[in-house]
């Protein structure tokens, strides 16, 4: 499966995140959802955030997207400024989203959603659009539904959809917002397979501490709000990876860890909102 020139893809999409801070409603409430947080995310690594709910890990995925601002620090792509307390970052094709609750549009085929983005932007014509989107769903094993509905399609289908029409468009960066809860394991093995192919530098956000670990390269454990970063946690499992990872010393050994950590903070979580409510 040819999901685009790793070689190429693989030299894009570094993101610098230098002590970050966001406030919600600075003139009311003042949440202080992020602070002081910082990361280096390699161009082409798989990055997985994990946290307690409510954390801050959507926070600064929406950062990076284009969809909020920040209150303080920059967020750097491929050594170029994003986004700084004076400068939201405007959304763009090189940074594409695939949302926790789907986005595909109902009144469109698979193929005409595969196609839209492209289309729109006016970069290809048509034909040309079509024909790399056939290409496209044939690659990930989605050949023959291409004039299907999505309500006519399983849920890991249009997952798998979704990520194909964000592949579409070459991004340097997959922004990924807890796509897979509830599915099954095949589209985990799916999602590595589009990575080991395109070493695209993808940016994930889970609850699933096994979905982490069976995925990420580095596994970023944040703190209760106001969230930074507890610990980072390196993968040393070699890929391509498959489901025996799971039983591997290495994958129980992290698994361990993982668990400690996020269990710890989400006890402050806890014990934060029982304060909060007396």
């Amino acid at each position: 499966m040819k999901t685009g020139d790793a070689s190429s893809s693989s030299s894009r999409g570094q993101i610098s995140i230098r002590n970050v801070s966001k406030v919600y409603d600075p003139d009311g409430a003042k949440v202080l959802a992020v602070i002081d947080c910082s990361m280096e995310i390699k161009a082409g690594e798989f990055c997985v955030v994990v946290g307690p709910s409510g954390c801050g890990k959507t926070t600064l995925l929406n950062a990076i997207a284009g969809f909020h601002g920040i209150t303080a620090g920059e967020i750097l792509l491929d050594g170029q400024v994003l986004c700084n307390a004076s400068q939201q970052a405007a959304p763009g094709s090189d940074r594409i989203v695939v949302f926790q609750n789907g986005a595909l549009f109902p009144w469109f085929t698979v193929l005409e959603n595969v196609t839209f983005g492209p289309v729109v932007q006016g970069g290809i014509s048509d034909k040309q659009a079509r024909d790399k989107a056939r290409a496209m769903l044939s690659q990930m094993g989605l050949q023959g539904i291409e004039n299907n509905y999505p309500s006519e399609i399983s849920s890991g289908m249009r997952r798998r959809v979704e990520i194909a029409r964000a592949m579409m468009n070459d991004p340097s960066v997959l922004l990924l917002d807890e796509p897979f809860r509830a599915l099954d394991a095949l589209v985990h093995q799916f999602l590595l397979d589009v990575y080991d192919k395109s070493k695209k530098t993808i940016f994930f956000i889970t609850h699933d501490l096994e979905e982490a670990i069976f995925l990420g390269s580095k596994v970023y454990i944040m703190t209760t709000r106001p969230a930074k970063i507890k610990t980072i946690l390196d993968v040393d499992i070699p890929r391509p990876r498959d489901f025996r990872v799971l039983s591997s010393s290495s994958y129980i050994r992290l698994k361990k860890e993982c668990i400690e950590a996020v269990h710890e903070e989400a006890l402050k979580a806890f014990a934060a909102g029982e304060r909060e409510m007396a």
